[in-house]
């Protein structure tokens, strides 16, 4: 019997994108906490160590608690963040951005700041030969039918059309008071959780993979299985997470150590 996948997965599949020595963290809600000046100054330090180092950057969703993009206007507050990825980029480390479930509105706008590739729903990365799908991880489990209606809709079109009708002094505030109030009623282990690591092990044997990457529900943890790899990226607020890919090498890493694996690229 066929594996069971949301709907935006099997594109992905279709469509591999090139990638060599990689870094992917999620999770980083920039733009939520008192301590997020300490989040911005450890993403700065890592940017600094990648180029030479890397050739991808994946940042897998939720980089923002909240992003819009306007016509003709960015969110204000940021500019530190974006400056360091642009300046990424032209070292010539390759951005891509996953869109996740608060920043799920990531465009062009953001796209020519940094230099970037935006990966609304994830990509599948090629790897020396070794396939990685790579996604943000939300409403990825059977049960999550709800969540998949909710996300196609705050994707559509015609909510984001009627969003840019409210100004951006009332859209951008409650968009953060609703994730507050959110992260406040339910901070604890989604009940989805346990079952991402079988859904996406189904994934790795419908496909061959080498192996899944997913955020969003800022657990860490590494397994090897028969099928492949399951790397659940854990976040950048809780923890200071991150993946390292090569061929068929992964690590997750804390950084919060001196264990930098692609400082060396073993």
């Amino acid at each position: 019997m066929e594996a069971w996948a949301p709907s935006w997965i099997p594109p992905l599949v279709g469509n591999p994108v090139p990638l060599g020595r990689t870094v992917f963290l999620s999770d980083l809600h920039l733009g939520m906490g008192r301590e997020e000046p300490s989040r911005r100054a450890d993403l700065a330090a890592l940017l600094e160590e990648l180029p030479g180092n890397a050739d991808d950057l994946v940042v897998g969703g939720d980089m923002f608690e909240f992003w819009w993009e306007w016509r003709n206007a960015l969110p204000r507050g940021f500019d530190d963040v974006l400056d360091g990825f642009r300046q990424l980029t032209r070292a010539g480390v390759r951005l891509r951005l996953i869109a996740g479930n608060h920043d799920f509105a990531l465009g062009q706008g953001l796209a020519s700041r940094c230099g970037a590739i935006i990966h609304p729903d994830g990509l599948l990365g090629r790897s020396e030969g070794a396939d990685w799908l790579l996604v943000h991880g939300d409403a990825s489990t059977p049960a999550e039918r709800a969540d998949r209606i909710l996300r196609r809709i705050l994707r559509s079109k015609f909510c984001q059309g009627a969003w840019n009708l409210l100004p951006c002094d009332v859209s951008f505030p409650l968009a953060l008071g609703v994730g507050r109030g959110s992260r406040a009623l339910d901070d604890g282990t989604s009940p989805h959780t346990p079952a991402m690591e079988p859904t996406m092990r189904g994934w790795m044997r419908r496909w061959s993979l080498a192996g899944v990457v997913h955020g969003h529900s800022h657990r860490p943890l590494w397994t090897q299985g028969p099928e492949g790899t399951y790397i659940n990226n854990g976040d950048w607020v809780r923890g200071r997470w991150a993946v390292w890919l090569r061929g068929r090498q992964s690590r997750l890493v804390d950084c919060t150590g001196k264990d930098r694996p692609w400082l060396s690229n073993i």
